[in-house]
């Protein structure tokens, strides 16, 4: 009971932050200064929990050391990409799809890390990855009906993307920190991570003279406070969760629901549809995400 709950908080918060960021892409006024404006409000909060995190759980916040302020900095471009990009394909294209591919792109360190760290990687593994990464592809090619504002297009395919890439280096970064140095990942490194990101998201927004176009901050700040709190939900499953099911039993299940969410709150409130094709897709992820945790 204890795992379908915390599964449940993790599936859920995984759903709220993906609706945080399709509200904060329907405020936005200016297609290129709003949503770097918006991204620096959801980094300086989730700079702020990660802060809090590090006062509860680490006893208090340390000063990062230099190593530690290197893998933040790569964290935070990475942030900074990933939640532009993301935002913008949110506002020019379906929901459904967007938000499945950045649910998948958390897989994608397991191909880095056999090309840059020489990780092992098993045959189900690569035939899994194999599997993902081309129902990914078709994916991007489904034509979502329904809502006005559902059409793939050329913007929205370059900048899902990048999104994709962008934000599967987070989860790599991640993966090179806990191998390579795992004494300098803390709340604290990641607090830091997203000042970086916060930083680089406000001088993009400065550089798109948002300043000059009389963009109001006020209806991006209640989204991206969402944002922060749907991540804030997501700590306890993500640290939790490890400690009763195998990654062959965790993936497959806490992903699967949330494309699964994904596809049921797309067809509810954004009245998008995918399709057989969309459908065909989503049934090879989940079999590939079971390849995926066979070591």
């Amino acid at each position: 009971m204890y795992i379908a709950f915390l599964l449940l908080v993790s599936v859920t918060a995984s759903q709220l932050l993906n609706i945080s960021y399709k509200k904060g892409a329907e405020r936005t006024v200016d297609p290129i200064s709003s949503p770097p404006l918006m991204c620096t409000f959801a980094a300086i909060f989730i700079a702020c929990v990660f802060t809090v995190a590090a006062v509860l759980v680490d006893g208090g916040v340390a000063f990062p050391n230099k190593m530690s302020l290197v893998y933040a900095l790569c964290l935070g471009i990475a942030y900074a990409f990933a939640s532009f990009f993301y935002l913008v394909a949110l506002a020019t294209g379906p929901y459904t799809i967007s938000a499945i591919l950045l649910n998948l792109s958390s897989f994608m360190p397991i191909l880095y890390s056999r090309i840059f760290l020489g990780e092992d990687v098993t045959v189900p593994q690569m035939i899994g990855l194999t599997v993902v990464i081309v129902s990914c592809a078709l994916l991007t090619t489904v034509r979502s009906r329904g809502a006005q504002d559902a059409k793939v297009n050329v913007r929205w395919m370059v900048c899902v993307i990048l999104m994709f890439f962008s934000n599967s280096m987070i989860s790599f970064f991640i993966r090179v920190n806990t191998t390579l140095a795992p004494e300098t990942s803390s709340n604290s490194m990641f607090a830091a991570a997203y000042v970086f990101a916060a930083i680089i998201c406000f001088s993009f927004f400065l550089l798109t003279k948002g300043l000059k176009k009389k963009i109001s901050p006020k209806p991006l700040i209640f989204p991206a406070a969402c944002v922060a709190g749907s991540l804030a939900m997501q700590l306890a499953p993500t640290a939790i969760l490890p400690k009763f099911l195998s990654a062959a039993l965790q993936y497959p299940i806490e992903k699967g629901a949330s494309i699964l969410a994904g596809v049921a709150i797309g067809m509810i409130f954004f009245k998008e549809r995918i399709g057989k094709v969309g459908w065909f897709c989503i049934a090879a992820i989940i079999a590939a995400m079971c390849l995926l945790g066979i070591k």
